[in-house]
């Protein structure tokens, strides 16, 4: 069983030679990298470490957002409890809640807003979650933030 040191030592190695061949994942911290595996073990010492958990990768997304928009409801909880922003808008000018609702994934949509998620935010389409919600008719998106509101 690998440690977690070498487990991001490798992810590292990783980001820098997809940086260096112009491949998707430049930019990106471990804390990124392991929200988009899923592995909750290396962000729990990630965080331990005290990296900066609301650290951007060059898109402007954070790992809450990778970890919504692959829809890990584990890994979201994980950062949420690290006390990671829900409310911060990447580039796109979308925040997380924007992503769970992309995922079609109510659960995580209705942890973002437990942990005080803004509803309201609009990206640069002009759209906030539920705006995405109603346009993927996706009804129980809806009735989750609806009942935020």
């Amino acid at each position: 069983m690998r440690s977690v040191s070498t487990v991001i030592f490798v992810i590292t190695v990783l980001n820098v030679l997809g940086s260096c061949a112009g491949g998707p994942g430049g930019r990106t911290t471990a804390l990124h990298q392991a929200a988009d595996e899923g592995d909750v073990r290396v962000i729990e010492e990630l965080i331990s470490e005290d990296s900066d958990i609301d650290a951007r990768d060059e898109d402007g997304r954070t790992a809450l957002h990778h970890a919504a928009f692959s829809g890990d409801i584990l890994v979201t909880a994980a950062l949420l409890n690290a006390g990671a922003d829900p409310d911060l808008q990447d580039k796109a000018g979308r925040v997380p809640l924007h992503y769970a609702v992309l995922s079609c994934c109510p659960d995580l949509a209705a942890m973002l807003l437990a942990a005080d998620a803004d509803p309201f935010i609009k990206d640069r389409d002009d759209k906030n979650p539920l705006d995405l919600a109603m346009e993927r008719d996706c009804e129980e998106l809806e009735q989750t933030i609806r009942s935020s509101l």
